[in-house]
């Protein structure tokens, strides 16, 4: 998705992007996006009914052997700081469940992630989106939060930056793991939490727990009032583009992830 699209402009999606456009994409970008937001629509289908109808993992892992172990650093705990001052509880436990399914997902692609870097940053990724700002994607707010607590903790700016990279792609259409590690795996974990879509991949006492750990309250209202904000906030963005055409706020307000499908 990163792809050299307008010559002028930083890669798309990325934090440097954010800082030059605010977010907002261009008609050529957004056409780009199109045709990923109507697979993801495709996949929430097929993905949900798989929940539905009970269909168990075709991989062999348990749940003992996907459930990650949260990092323990100075990295790790300014983020639970930084997470639990700036986000409601809703959202908070919304993040934790985001790192649980990523990093599960990861685990079952054989993919490598940073273990530390992707705690932080699913704390971290949605922190901007209860206070949305005309003209400027929330995602740029979150990565400002990812560079406090990286400079806070004495991170280096390669590793500042993939974190900061990663959670300003996370909403976009189209993320391949090429472009972002980091950034697809917060996709891939926010939307198995959220719309269901590869949820029917991870253990159904994965799922439970992760439930059990990191009540879900109201996260569905929260998101959905708040995506819809953003998107009035951002007209030109990214979760404009995806509620205008993916209908983003809708699905999980109306079809949500509830206890009963998480775990049949």
């Amino acid at each position: 998705m990163n792809a050299d699209i307008n010559a002028d402009r930083p890669a798309l999606g990325t934090f440097a992007w954010l800082e030059q456009t605010g977010g907002v994409l261009t008609v050529r970008e957004r056409l780009a996006m199109l045709p990923a937001l109507l697979r993801t629509f495709g996949q929430f289908s097929s993905d949900r009914l798989r929940l539905a109808l009970g269909v168990t993992p075709r991989h062999a892992m348990t749940s003992d052997e996907l459930w990650p172990k949260a990092p323990d650093s100075q990295l790790c705990r300014h983020a639970e700081t930084e997470a639990r001052e700036l986000q409601s509880t809703a959202m908070l436990s919304h993040g934790y469940r985001t790192w649980v399914f990523g990093a599960a997902f990861a685990r079952i692609d054989g993919a490598g992630l940073d273990p530390e870097l992707f705690y932080a940053s699913a704390l971290l990724h949605d922190v901007g989106l209860e206070h949305p700002r005309q003209g400027r994607c929330f995602t740029y707010r979150s990565a400002e939060a990812a560079e406090a607590v990286s400079e806070r903790a004495g991170l280096d700016e390669h590793r500042k930056c993939e974190m900061m990279d990663g959670i300003a792609t996370h909403i976009s259409p189209g993320l391949a793991y090429e472009d972002s590690a980091i950034g697809f795996y917060l996709q891939a974990g926010a939307m198995a939490d959220l719309a269901g879509i590869r949820a029917w991949q991870l253990p159904r006492d994965l799922r439970s727990k992760a439930d059990d750990s990191h009540p879900r309250e109201q996260i569905y209202k929260v998101v959905s009032r708040c995506w819809h904000a953003e998107a009035k906030a951002v007209p030109g963005g990214r979760a404009h583009l995806a509620d205008a055409y993916g209908g983003f706020s809708r699905i999980i307000r109306w079809v949500p992830v509830s206890r009963s499908s998480a775990s049949p």
